[in-house]
């Protein structure tokens, strides 16, 4: 019966003394910064309830960055390995670029001390047995390729061109068995004449008594004019004299690539201008005197 007539302040009395109260509190704490410590103090006490309200976000994050499945990780590893396998296949393709590159620059750095027109040809197949070693070339009678012209890389001499088609041609190389070139020893200028056997190359008719040692090189004589004068064809790596035999065995190696070649060079004859006009100058003034006569 006490507490029916027990009242207190009415509820908008409450609410128009908390907004005071809260306007006061706004305002001191704007100008005079009362309740920062009060606010550190809450912040403080609150800190583990902040961490505990969050921990479940900051796992299922955590769970989405590091947690992978068995078959994720299986097709990451399988796609790896073909990115790896296709780097290392271009990585392969460079290499035997920049050796070709170095082949050509090599080819190209022979010729200069060549005189005349020259083409690099590309290798399209190659017909090597006991009985046959030739080459067949992308060039042909388009490019100014003849019967009889000769091939030489960056080390030596290879061989001559035998047949002509329109846009081929087909090259015999040095070590064949039907092949034969005049050569020079370049330390004493031996003459002799080198031919194939198949393989390398010997020389042919040349007495026991003969200048001649392993190791040396073996040069182009000029004779003939089918190959240029002084260019490497050989190398010597077998001399042997028997009493009961007139000639030496003499085996050469080339010096020229012939079994690794991709490229090789077509050479053709050089004509100097000035020589010809000399001897233009000496045939008018023959003609001049006979007329004079």
């Amino acid at each position: 019966m006490k507490n029916l007539f027990t009242r207190g302040p009415s509820l908008v009395l409450q609410l128009v003394m908390s907004l005071i109260l809260a306007a006061v509190l706004m305002v001191l704490d704007y100008r005079y910064d009362y309740l920062s410590s009060a606010r550190k103090g809450v912040s403080t006490v609150l800190a583990p309830i902040y961490f505990l309200a969050n921990l479940p976000n900051e796992v299922a994050a955590w769970a989405d960055s590091n947690i992978v499945s068995r078959n994720d990780l299986l097709n990451e590893n399988r796609r790896l390995k073909d990115e790896l396998l296709i780097l290392k296949a271009q990585n392969q393709r460079l290499i035997g670029l920049e050796s070709e590159n170095a082949r050509l620059r090599a080819l190209l750095g022979s010729s200069r001390t060549l005189r005349g027109k020259r083409v690099i040809a590309e290798v399209l197949n190659i017909d090597s047995s006991l009985f046959a070693n030739e080459l067949l070339l992308n060039k042909g009678s388009l490019d100014g390729v003849f019967v009889g012209q000769p091939v030489v890389d960056a080390e030596g001499i290879m061989g001559q061109v035998t047949e002509v088609s329109t846009s081929t041609s087909r090259m015999i190389l040095l070590n064949d068995q039907k092949h034969a070139i005049p050569v020079r020893v370049d330390r004493n200028g031996v003459r002799a004449i080198a031919q194939g056997n198949g393989r390398t190359l010997y020389l042919r008719h040349l007495p026991n008594t003969i200048d001649i040692e392993e190791g040396d090189l073996l040069l182009s004589s000029g004779l003939g004019q089918k190959f240029p004068d002084g260019y490497p064809v050989a190398k010597v790596i077998s001399v042997v004299r028997q009493s009961a035999q007139p000639y030496a065995e003499i085996l050469a190696e080339p010096t020229a690539n012939i079994n690794r070649a991709n490229h090789v060079l077509l050479l053709w004859p050089y004509h100097d201008p000035e020589q010809g006009s000399e001897s233009k100058t000496s045939d008018s003034e023959l003609e001049g005197g006979d007329n004079a006569e």
